[in-house]
């Protein structure tokens, strides 16, 4: 596998930077619970990437309760950040980010809203290591539409193809790859007949074996 040349990075941040697909599958499943369906982790995986308004309406197609996109939210983003303090990162994480720190723009693109996507970060210490943030707030579309890694481009003021995307979820390969940038994936678990591999430039193990793949240049 050769190296993969990045002019800027842009991280996703649940399941690649933070540790946070095991409170987040706590969270919804208490959520469910509250109105009597078993949101299984099967459900949570398939909906892993793709906004809380995505999960809300899986609940609603799968258990038949009334959801309120706005309202259940906001409930459940309430749920996550009393408990953030729970949250770690992911091994290889910060070793990452200092080797890329003063050589190569860095971005955090994530369809989490902007309240969350703070709570999470300064949760884990990373609250000040980003010059740009796009959330799910900040777009009309969230992953897989290409709209917040375009964004974070636009913001960084490096051209698409110049960065490099990093995600472990399908939804945000997908969304990198429509973006115009190259994208390695980190996924949770085996990717194996996932699709990962149609859609990346690498799969990877983990952060540090994406970090032995980068070569890092300033555009």
């Amino acid at each position: 596998m050769g190296s993969i040349e990045a002019g800027a990075i842009v991280f996703d941040m649940d399941g690649l930077l933070v540790d946070s697909e095991p409170l987040w599958g706590q969270v919804e499943a208490d959520f469910a619970r509250a109105r009597g369906g078993d949101f299984t982790p099967e459900l949570a995986r398939q909906c892993v990437g793709q906004g809380l308004a995505n999960t809300l309406r899986v609940m609603n197609a799968t258990f038949g309760f009334p959801v309120d996109i706005d309202r259940d939210s906001a409930e459940i983003v309430d749920r996550f950040v009393a408990r953030a303090h729970e949250l770690a990162l992911k091994p290889g994480a910060r070793e990452l980010l200092e080797h890329a720190k003063g050589v190569v723009p860095v971005a955090l693109g994530s369809s989490s809203s902007r309240r969350l996507v703070r709570a999470a970060l300064e949760a884990v210490g990373l609250s000040s290591r980003f010059i740009v943030v796009v959330t799910g707030d900040d777009v009309e579309h969230p992953k897989p539409a290409p709209d917040i890694f375009a964004r974070c481009a636009r913001e960084l003021r490096v051209v698409p193809g110049r960065c490099v995307v990093l995600e472990d979820s399908l939804a945000g390969v997908r969304a990198g790859r429509a973006a115009g940038m190259r994208v390695i994936a980190v996924p949770e678990g085996a990717p194996d007949g996932r699709g990962f591999e149609d859609h990346s430039d690498a799969v990877v193990g983990d952060l540090f074996e994406a970090w032995a793949l980068l070569t890092l240049r300033p555009s």
